[in-house]
């Protein structure tokens, strides 16, 4: 299974202080799931703050036509939960381990101690939060204005590369379908426009992006938005 829509936010991780870091490790249970299990149901009201360490976790939803949607997939570093803790929500998607996976959990009573003995965690968790939520207003507006081969295209380029070769992108078109919530038809007609367009090429449970920059440069043309300024 591809890493789709793999979620390149920063992670809580990677903003926390190493003093607060150790303190986080130190309180948190890890759990250790195998591929494919469920960590946690869309519906579940358990309260907790979780941070992948290895692995890698997918979120998403089966619809009751039997589609499913892939709406992100989460890294070693980021975190999910944080709504149960401070808004009483309860999770909105089904989480899974992709690869074998270790995540942190931290409950209620854990999270709330950590605030109290180390109070820089309420900004590391406001930020990337934030970020998180920044990034999925953009993600909207692409669906909403972006023509399919270029929504794709964009897709393309957040993927990780493939480990031995930076330019192929481990993923079929049936993944790409279920991320984009789409046929695999249409999403098989936006890929051969692409490939006509001499951006990218096909292959086995693959795609090649042939020229970095110029995909970027036909996505360029094609955006209905001026970019917003990298962070």
């Amino acid at each position: 299974m591809a890493d789709l829509l793999f979620s390149d936010a920063p992670g809580i991780v990677e903003l926390m202080p190493e003093a607060v870091l150790r303190r986080v490790r130190a309180a948190a249970k890890p759990m250790r799931y195998r591929d494919g299990q469920l960590i946690h149901a869309r519906g579940d009201l358990k309260r907790g703050l979780s941070i992948v360490r290895s692995g890698a976790v997918r979120f998403g939803n089966a619809g009751e036509d039997g589609s499913y949607v892939t709406t992100t997939v989460m890294g070693p570093g980021q975190s999910f939960g944080e709504f149960t803790l401070f808004a009483d929500l309860p999770r909105t998607h089904d989480a899974t381990a992709v690869g074998a996976t270790v995540v942190d959990h931290l409950d209620q009573t854990r999270v709330n101690r950590l605030l109290a003995e180390a109070p820089e965690l309420w900004r590391v968790l406001l930020v990337a939060t934030t970020k998180r939520l920044h990034d999925a207003l953009e993600l909207l507006d692409d669906f909403r204005r972006l023509p399919l081969p270029a929504l794709t295209a964009k897709l393309l380029l957040t993927l990780p590369p493939a480990r031995e070769d930076p330019d192929v992108v481990a993923c079929n078109q049936t993944d790409l379908a279920f991320s984009l919530g789409v046929s695999r038809v249409s999403i098989g007609k936006a890929l051969a426009h692409l490939q006509r367009a001499k951006l990218v090429v096909l292959g086995y449970r693959t795609i090649t992006i042939k020229d970095r920059a110029a995909l970027k440069s036909w996505l360029a043309r094609h955006r209905v938005l001026a970019p917003l300024p990298s962070y």
